[in-house]
């Protein structure tokens, strides 16, 4: 399903991903750990076919990434969901499922559980960002992709919203989906993800089947010191001058 052969990623003089290798076959579930800046996000973009590499190729299901058939079979969550604020959820919707050529009614009922259930007529632009965050979930997945990208989803959701997409998410793995999480917040994901790939400095580091540990295990069995997810330290504060 997915197959990255020696990706690098640049901007200028910066190496944002560096003869990045792996390959994912379908049904599998892969989380993408590692510190700001370690190369996650842009790895997620070359699979999402949002970016080219400099040098080495991406193919999802025997496709380039930027394909349209590879567009097709893939859906990105993305962190920030890309939506037209002066639409209303509904005008949303309704846009992506005629992109996709999938009919609207399914995918209003997606809504159904969540806090947008009785909001089709509220502007984008009026949501808070968790609602954002759920009607992204949905505008990129209504068309029911193999692969499932996600970045960061569960950020602004509460407690409930997380819940309920963790049971989304389980039921995608049943349906032998492959999916690529990438998160800070693993505990929601510790029992579901089959493999771990662990970045540092634009390189994948590690890369450990899950079979025998959970998530947690893996990453105090390979980095002690939790240094490769720990968030980058804010700048201390300039001494004030007397």
């Amino acid at each position: 399903m997915i197959d990255v052969a020696s990706a690098t990623v640049r901007f200028g003089d910066h190496t944002a991903l560096s003869e990045a290798q792996f390959s994912a076959a379908e049904g599998e579930f892969v989380c993408l750990v590692g510190r700001n800046g370690s190369g996650k996000t842009t790895l997620l973009r070359l699979m999402a076919g949002l970016a080219e590499p400099g040098t080495g190729q991406v193919r999802i299901a025997g496709h380039a990434a930027t394909d349209l058939a590879a567009r097709t079979v893939r859906g990105f969550v993305q962190a920030d969901p890309p939506l037209y604020d002066y639409l209303t959820v509904r005008e949303q919707l309704s846009f992506v499922c005629r992109l996709h050529g999938v009919r609207l009614e399914p995918a209003l009922e997606r809504l159904r559980h969540t806090v947008l259930a009785d909001r089709h007529d509220a502007l984008v632009r009026e949501l808070s960002l968790g609602m954002r965050k759920q009607l992204g979930l949905v505008a990129a997945t209504l068309h029911d992709p193999a692969l499932v990208l996600m970045d960061e989803p569960t950020n602004a959701l509460d407690a409930a919203a997380v819940t309920a997409l963790r049971e989304t998410v389980r039921g995608w793995h049943a349906q032998q989906r492959t999916l690529v999480l990438c998160t800070h917040d693993l505990a929601w994901a510790e029992d579901l993800t089959d493999r771990l790939l662990v970045l540092e400095h634009g390189r994948i580091l590690h890369d450990v089947r899950l079979e025998d540990e959970t998530v947690t295990a893996a990453l105090r069995r390979l980095d002690p010191t939790g240094a490769l997810t720990r968030p980058d330290p804010a700048p201390a504060a300039e001494e004030s001058v007397r």
